[in-house]
C-alpha cells in the first residue's frame, strides 16, 4: 500500500532537503529563529544561577557555572537558538517556495493578459495601456511613430470553405509571420478577428508604406508551407501626430484600411493620401 504525506509534511521535508534553508547569508529567518530562541537558555542559566548562588557561597560563582553546563538538562535548553533556526530556516525555504509560485502564477497572467495565445503576438489590452508611452518616447526623441492596420481578405470565405480550425492555422501562422518581419522595438498586435496592428518605431509614412508594402507582397507570395491556399492582405496606414489620441490615430488608419477594401483589396493605402484626395475634391 503505498502511503500518501500529507502535503505539508510533503513540504516540510522537501524544504529540509533544501541547501537555501540552512544558508544565513540569503535566508532571513534563520536569524528570526536564533533570536527567537535566544531568550530560553538566558533564562534558565540566569534562574539556575540564581538557584545555586543563593545556595553556595559567593565565591562559587564558577562552580555554579560548571554545574549548570555539566547538566544535559541544560544543554538541551543551549540547543534551542540553533533548533530554532533551523526550523525557521526550513520554514523560510516553503515561504520562499511559495512567494516564487507566487511570481510565476502572476507572470502567467499578465502574460495571458497582454497576449493572444492563438497568434503569440501582444492583444489589443497590451496596446492601449502602451500606446502613449510610445507617444511620449516618440516625441521626446524627436522620432515619427506610424501605426499599420492590417486586415486578411476574404477571411470568412477562408473560414467558411475551409473551416475555422484552418482560419485558426491562418491567424497563427500570419502572426509568426509578422513577428518575424518586424523589428525587436516594434509591436505587432493582434486587435481583434483577422485584424492587426503594427506600431512602427522611429518610422515615417515613407519608410512605413515601403514596409507595409513587403508584407503585403509576402503574403501574396505565400509566406507558410502551412498556408496552401492563396490569400491577400490589404492594409492602412497613418502617421502619429502631435495630437492624435488613440482612437484618433486608429481611426486613420482604419479609414486608410476600408479605402483600400473599396478599390480591390491587397493593396496598401495612407491616410495622408486619403486625406488629401478628400481635401481636394473638397476644393
Amino acid at each position: 500500500m503505498h502511503l500518501t504525506l500529507p502535503k505539508t509534511i510533503h513540504e516540510f521535508f522537501s524544504a529540509a532537503a533544501a541547501p537555501y534553508s540552512y544558508n544565513p547569508l540569503r535566508n532571513i529567518y534563520i536569524w528570526f529563529g536564533l533570536l527567537w530562541g535566544i531568550p530560553i537558555p538566558l533564562v534558565t542559566i540566569v534562574f539556575e544561577l540564581h538557584y545555586l548562588l543563593g545556595s553556595l557561597d559567593s565565591s562559587t560563582f564558577g562552580t555554579a557555572l560548571e554545574i549548570i553546563f555539566g547538566s544535559p538538562v541544560q544543554w538541551f535548553f543551549i540547543a534551542h537558538p540553533v533548533l530554532f533556526a533551523l526550523v525557521f530556516g526550513i520554514l523560510g525555504t516553503i515561504r520562499h517556495e511559495k512567494e516564487n509560485e507566487l511570481m510565476v502564477k502572476i507572470h502567467q497572467l499578465e502574460e495571458l493578459t497582454s497576449h493572444d495565445t492563438l497568434t503569440g503576438l501582444k492583444n489589443r489590452r497590451y496596446f492601449v495601456n502602451i500606446f502613449y508611452e510610445e507617444c511620449a518616447r516618440s516625441y521626446r526623441r524627436g522620432e515619427s511613430l506610424t501605426l499599420l492596420f492590417l486586415d486578411i481578405d476574404h477571411f470568412k470565405q477562408i473560414n467558411d470553405t475551409h473551416g475555422h480550425h484552418f482560419g485558426d492555422v491562418v491567424l497563427s501562422e500570419l502572426g509568426r509571420y509578422l513577428l518575424k518581419r518586424c523589428r525587436p522595438y516594434d509591436t505587432p498586435v493582434r486587435w481583434g478577428g483577422e485584424e492587426f496592428l503594427i506600431l512602427l518605431r522611429a518610422t515615417g509614412e515613407k519608410s512605413a508604406m515601403l514596409f507595409a508594402e513587403r508584407i503585403r507582397a509576402g503574403v501574396e507570395a505565400g509566406f507558410s508551407s502551412k498556408i496552401s491556399i492563396a490569400m491577400t492582405l490589404s492594409i492602412g496606414l497613418a502617421e502619429h501626430e502631435v495630437n492624435d489620441t488613440l482612437e484618433t490615430l486608429t481611426d486613420h488608419a482604419d479609414r486608410a484600411l476600408y479605402h483600400a477594401k473599396q478599390n480591390g483589396r491587397n493593396r496598401v493605402v495612407s491616410w495622408s493620401a486619403l486625406h488629401q484626395d478628400s481635401t481636394e475634391e473638397d476644393s
